[in-house]
């Protein structure tokens, strides 16, 4: 079984979204994380997919392109995500269905009807074997603690792995010593897209930034097969199966 795991980041460089927010109005689409496993025996394949350019939709619809041409090809038959119901396929979906009414991108919604038909949403799952961990107020588990319950080393992404010099770093304005997805929300994700549009691809600085974003979005995929596995495999697309159709309504 071909199995396909995605996961974007995105940025809010008009207007920072309230905490635990999904409108789209309020993001743009960064970083496309992409992981694939031919058959359950073989090692994932995994790319991580960068916007080429400013706002503007025809950037957004050339990260569509890139995760259209990322999977021809290949035989996927179910598609993981994790909370992407939610977030990450609502988003897309989304994107899509703009970029057609403003003729910038014809196609692009009815074929992600077909690439997601499959979809199936782990965050759903592990809500309900771990839902003695949830709060009062919690639908679903962050991620990192569904790996925690479910025994998998999830490995986090430390700054000090990357050589930033002090004065950027501290404009960034982060305090924490490892990567987080807020972080890439607020500040990292809009760097990178600054970058790229002010030419400055071939800095050193830009290029680390480019690495420490790769490796974290990277992080958000590639553990997905294990915990697909632990949380009882194909027996999931019984009860947690999404497809695009029904989250955009």
């Amino acid at each position: 079984m071909g199995l396909l795991a995605i996961d974007i980041e995105t940025a809010s460089p008009f207007e920072e979204p309230s905490p635990g927010e999904n409108d789209p109005r309020y993001f743009e689409w960064v970083i496309t994380s992409v992981a694939y496993q031919s058959d359950r025996s073989s090692d994932p394949e995994t790319d991580i997919l960068f916007r080429k350019g400013g706002w503007d939709g025809e950037y957004t619809a050339e990260m569509l392109d890139q995760l259209f041409a990322w999977c021809d090809g290949k035989e996927i038959d179910q598609v993981l995500t994790y909370n992407g119901t939610w977030f990450d396929l609502k988003l897309i979906g989304t994107w899509a269905k703009q970029l057609e009414e403003n003729g910038i991108r014809e196609g692009g919604y009815s074929d992600l009807c077909s690439l997601f038909n499959q979809h199936i949403d782990l965050a759903k799952a592990a809500a309900d074997q771990y839902s003695d961990e949830l709060w009062d107020d919690q639908h679903i588990l962050p991620d990192w603690k569904a790996y925690q319950l479910a025994g998998i080393d999830n490995e986090s992404t430390w700054y000090s792995d990357y050589e930033f010099n002090d004065a950027y770093f501290d404009g960034l304005g982060i305090d924490s010593k490892h990567v987080k997805g807020k972080h890439v929300g607020q500040v990292l994700g809009e760097r990178y897209v600054d970058g790229v549009v002010n030419g400055l691809e071939e800095t050193s600085t830009h290029q680390e930034l480019e690495q420490l974003l790769s490796d974290y979005a990277e992080s958000d995929v590639a553990d997905l097969f294990e915990l697909y596995d632990v949380l009882g495999g194909d027996s999931l697309q019984n009860d947690y199966h999404y497809p695009l159709e029904e989250i955009i309504q």
